[in-house]
């Protein structure tokens, strides 16, 4: 039987690199976006309500002697939201920390936990922001997401607690009230498909300016665009943030690997139509409870917590492209 240690590894310690190499968690620029720009309070409430205009009063060219319509029209309403919790659990076994400690640990034990902890929440709310919080997509404990608000009402009749189709659609089309633009590319992806979606959306300053898609998706854009047309994107925060970028017609092209397969994201992503709520209880806002006893043992548990949702005030704002093909 070969003895266990011999004369060099029974004198000379491992090297271990004093850092955690993630290859677990993917990135989202989108959480990025809406976390650095889009980011507004929530401080207290059985629900988050943003109140939207919907109708017109009534008026228009009249003669002499003429009478007004002087009806009164209901012209507001709100959509609302609740809101919706999220946890990452990191427990500890007791014994480690007479083993986790002096000269002997080269990496912080519970910081690496933190990080992870960090990753798991972001990967958590990206994914299901791109879902619905109804119940059909995700459950009905996830975050309000853009498949909800950017629907037509083909999948979603509802959005906000309202029904789509008691705000109306004024002028005929299909991304007018709470109707976002939702169009297949089933039969090939095309630029001039993106184009009249980027369109639909377009209302004077209002339009589209990001991009969000899988990264089959994307290949499809970059491969379509010719090389002229090309134009990197440097300046944003989520280029800054290490994401490659273009631009096409004013909106950023980027993409987010935890968006669906076969899908692209158009997003009008001011402040003023998309809004991320996080709580102001610091251990809801992306904060740790500490660690507390684990009954009848030596282990501690913590949790990182968030408290918050999503809210799109003008889904005609946006658009979803789906069923983009793979491309060989």
């Amino acid at each position: 039987m070969a003895l266990t240690w011999g004369d060099l590894n029974g004198k000379v310690l491992d090297k271990v690199i004093p850092t955690v190499a993630d290859v677990v968690y993917k990135s989202s620029p989108i959480f990025i976006r809406v976390r650095t720009q889009n980011g507004q309070q929530f401080d207290g409430g059985v629900k988050i309500r943003q109140n939207i205009g919907y109708a017109e009063l009534n008026g228009g060219a009249f003669g002499r002697g003429q009478t007004f319509n002087v009806d009164y029209v209901p012209t507001d309403t709100a959509f609302e939201v609740n809101p919706k919790f999220y946890y990452v659990n990191i427990t500890l076994y007791g014994t480690d920390d007479v083993l986790a400690r002096g000269p002997q640990q080269a990496v912080p034990f519970v910081g690496s936990k933190l990080a992870n902890a960090a990753g798991k929440m972001a990967k958590l709310i990206a994914t299901d922001m791109y879902l619905d919080g109804l119940g059909t997509s995700s459950g009905t404990l996830q975050v309000d997401g853009f498949n909800q608000w950017f629907d037509n009402g083909t999948l979603f009749s509802t959005v906000g607690g309202l029904t789509r189709t008691d705000l109306g659609v004024a002028n005929g089309t299909n991304n007018q009230g709470a109707n976002g633009y939702v169009a297949s590319m089933a039969s090939g992806f095309t630029l001039k498909g993106v184009e009249i979606a980027m369109g639909a959306c377009w209302f004077g300053r209002e339009h589209v300016d990001l991009l969000v898609s899988d990264q089959n998706s994307w290949n499809w854009f970059f491969n379509k665009l010719q090389p002229m047309q090309r134009f990197n994107e440097e300046s944003s925060d989520v280029a800054k943030a290490g994401f490659r970028s273009f631009q096409f017609i004013g909106a950023q092209v980027v993409v987010d690997q935890y968006a669906p397969a076969g899908s692209m994201y158009g997003i009008n992503s001011k402040a003023e139509n998309l809004a991320f709520y996080s709580s102001t209880l610091k251990r809801y806002q992306f904060g740790f409870t500490g660690f507390k006893e684990v009954y009848n043992t030596d282990d501690r548990s913590g949790q990182y917590l968030w408290a918050g949702n999503m809210i799109v005030s003008n889904p005609r704002y946006n658009f979803r492209l789906t069923n983009i093909p793979v491309l060989s």
